[in-house]
């Protein structure tokens, strides 16, 4: 049987969508990679390898994966050696660990821009509670007022895509692209807010910037990462 050389590229690509809910919420972005070569390999697919000192998977996600937050449309890329068809794939998404399923799979041309170097930001919606404050104008206004400002200063946190000595004030206004109020509960004082956040090489916002930012008596009681925002949207996420 014919091999392939050791310094021909990968014949096929393929973008997965999935999406992380408990038992899987901590898992964090090398221990997902880890898993899914164990998937593959478990599945005897063709997955191919950098050709480093210590050869790694050639898996990449699109974005960083939050700890602790829901994600329903994450983009990752594999690159495989030989032709594979969808039902593999498929079949490797079952093996996928608790938690993390498979949604969709599209193979891709390989001269496609990576869905990692066209992302500019990643869509969230936010369960929040408050007291008797918590009415529908006091929010709708407030989300105005946010919308409206020139600058929101904050702190920038560790895990951000900035160095560490970089950390101390920042404006946290160019981070937040849109904010909308989807529904208010004032009997409950309860509202879910949906909020297009910037997610690129130069900054990262957080779904918290935008709850300090309407400056009202809120908690968030649940934040999910509902879908990732590109420049040039990759075929799987159409």
């Amino acid at each position: 049987m014919k091999t392939r050389s050791d310094d021909a590229p990968p014949r096929q690509r393929w973008q997965l969508l999935f999406s992380r809910a408990a038992p899987a919420l901590r898992m964090r972005q090398a221990e997902l990679v880890d898993e899914l070569e164990r998937s593959f390999n478990e599945a005897s697919l063709p997955l191919a390898y950098t050709r480093a000192l210590k050869p790694r998977p050639r898996i990449k996600l699109a974005a960083n994966l939050p700890i602790g937050l829901e994600l329903r449309g994450e983009v990752v890329e594999a690159y495989f050696d030989d032709l594979v068809p969808h039902e593999r794939i498929t079949a490797a998404g079952e093996l996928f660990p608790d938690g993390i399923e498979l949604r969709d799979a599209k193979e891709v041309w390989h001269g496609f821009p990576s869905a990692a170097s066209q992302l500019r930001g990643a869509e969230y919606e936010i369960d929040v509670a408050g007291d008797d404050a918590l009415t529908s104008d006091a929010l709708r206004g407030a989300v105005v007022r946010l919308l409206s400002a020139g600058e929101l200063q904050g702190k920038r946190r560790r895990g951000e895509s900035e160095r560490r000595s970089d950390a101390g004030e920042r404006d946290l206004r160019p981070l937040i692209e849109d904010v909308e109020v989807l529904e208010v509960d004032e009997k409950a004082h309860t509202a879910r807010l949906r909020t297009v956040l910037r997610l690129d090489p130069s900054g990262a916002g957080r779904p918290e910037d935008v709850i300090h930012a309407l400056d009202l008596p809120l908690k968030t009681r649940r934040a999910v990462r509902t879908r990732l925002v590109f420049v040039d949207t990759p075929p799987i996420a159409r």
